[in-house]
């Protein structure tokens, strides 16, 4: 194993032995882009996170109710495939939500499952917070050329 000692004029630590070979792999064009996709997501998500907070609603909130609004009555399991996380977050999400009467369970003929829906509060709420969430994303978010919009959205 190599031994990793410090550069007495600059308190910098020598590079491991692989280091130097794993560090060009940064140098390719996509893992460029995607570095830079990951930095400028984080930064934006941050910006739009504390704006939402300010108005008392989480991100995650606010997307389980976008898609209720602009999709309709989802599913458990069709919000939480368009967000990314396991069943049992969502759960704990729409109990909350439901305790909270931003929501309310359904369930349509011939179903066993429930599909949930914005109650009035809730339409109320993501109606209040949704143009000033869009002024804040105009803000903060550039936008992307066409090309690079189908690019992206081919992923």
């Amino acid at each position: 194993m190599a031994k990793i000692t410090k550069n007495p004029n600059t308190g910098s630590t020598a590079q491991l032995p692989k280091q130097k070979k794993l560090r060009s792999l940064l140098n390719y064009p996509e893992v460029k882009s995607w570095r830079v996709l990951m930095s400028a997501f984080k930064k934006i998500l941050a910006k739009l996170e504390k704006g939402l907070i300010e108005e008392g609603c989480s991100v995650s909130r606010f997307q389980i109710m976008f898609y209720l609004y602009f999709d309709g009555n989802q599913s458990a399991i069709a919000i939480s495939r368009k967000l990314i996380v396991t069943r049992g977050n969502i759960t704990m999400f729409l109990r909350r939500m439901e305790s909270d009467g931003l929501i309310k369970p359904v369930i349509p003929s011939g179903q066993k499952r429930p599909v949930f829906k914005l109650t009035k509060l809730g339409l109320s709420m993501f109606e209040k917070i949704f143009p000033a969430h869009i002024s804040r994303v105009r803000e903060h978010a550039p936008a992307l050329s066409k090309s690079t919009l189908r690019v992206l959205e081919w992923l």
